[in-house]
């Protein structure tokens, strides 16, 4: 048996975010139904190289399929022309242990990412959206926003801050040639929040970003930049008066937008609302009024990418020239 090689351009010829918010969701279904397996994330420091490694599995019976996904991230590398985060996933046949394929990491975490934003927005922001702000531009932006335009896509204006200039005039670019929107690119990052119905943030920010006075009424942010202790993006004051809602908490409290808060004892398991898969299951309620404040913090699920990877595998399978085309590799000679 064959075990299939896919990168990231064969990704990209059969993914789309419609069908990857789809895959997430029914993922985060499952998740609230007690029918995913999947261990905490192991993670691993690069001291000497300002670096780590994470490794990420999870095993979902009703597809069948499992698998793993190991993951870099390094800060400089944008400074070697290289991304900052690389991964690659392993897709396991659970019924025999086969390694079915090896796929680019890289291109499916961005889309799941954003694709879990996506979910998210679906169930917890207002119906009516306006104008969204982005802090950050880099490639999780473009991934979130195409997320928002499927959800949400009557979207008439675009804010964006980035630390970096010329990222954020690319990400200009990318709004206005493909959803044709209007851009503010803004030179405060309080000016990038107040006025917006939904703000994605997603920079290493290991501070709050801005306060609650910026904050309109009925905001609902998607909190996407924290993936390692003591990284934080919003404010404790944010998040204890918001409709508060995690991935996961036991990986939400070690890495994501609530562990600096959880850590510190600002924050309490109990400040939680919800978990994204007891709102898509109706378990629980997210939104109570127009005037709430919700955050979504995305810790990052490995069952996110091992569904997408699956998803991505399928039709693949189905596109007999996209197939044909796969370098293939027998593990077994």
């Amino acid at each position: 048996m064959d075990t299939l090689l896919i990168k990231k351009a064969d990704i990209a010829k059969v993914l789309g975010m419609q069908s990857c918010i789809d895959a997430v969701e029914e993922a985060f279904r499952l998740y609230g139904q007690k029918k995913v397996q999947m261990p905490i994330m192991g993670y691993m420091s690069f001291d000497n190289y300002n670096g780590d490694m994470r490794s990420m599995s999870a095993y979902i019976p009703d597809f069948p399929i499992a698998g793993t996904k190991a993951s870099t991230v390094h800060p400089d590398n944008p400074n070697r022309q290289m991304p900052t985060l690389m991964a690659t996933i392993i897709l396991i046949d659970p019924s025999n242990g086969f390694p079915l394929a090896i796929i680019d990491g890289t291109y499916i975490t961005s889309m799941r990412t954003g694709a879990a934003g996506g979910v998210a927005v679906k169930y917890l922001a207002n119906e009516k959206i306006d104008t969204i702000g982005f802090i950050g531009a880099g490639a999780q932006a473009r991934s979130l926003l195409d997320a928002m335009f499927v959800v949400r896509p009557k979207i008439k204006n675009v804010k964006v801050y980035d630390i970096r200039e010329p990222r954020a005039q690319e990400f200009e670019k990318y709004c206005r040639e493909k959803y044709n929107v209007e851009v503010q690119l803004e030179g405060r990052i309080a000016d990038a929040v107040t006025g917006c119905q939904i703000v994605n943030t997603s920079t290493a920010s290991r501070q709050p970003l801005f306060d609650k006075t910026v904050v309109s009424p009925g905001t609902h942010f998607n909190a996407i930049g924290a993936d390692a202790e003591g990284k934080q993006e919003l404010s404790p004051s944010i998040l204890r008066d918001a409709v508060l809602v995690i991935d996961d908490w036991l990986e939400a409290s070690h890495t994501g937008e609530i562990n600096v808060p959880v850590h510190m004892g600002e924050l309490k398991r109990e400040d939680i609302n919800a978990d994204l898969g007891e709102i898509v299951t109706g378990q629980k309620k997210g939104r109570q009024s127009e005037d709430d404040i919700t955050v979504f913090d995305s810790a990052g699920l490995a069952f996110q990418d091992i569904v997408t990877a699956w998803k991505v595998y399928n039709l693949i399978l189905k596109n007999e020239e996209i197939k044909s085309q796969l370098h293939k590799i027998n593990f077994a000679e």
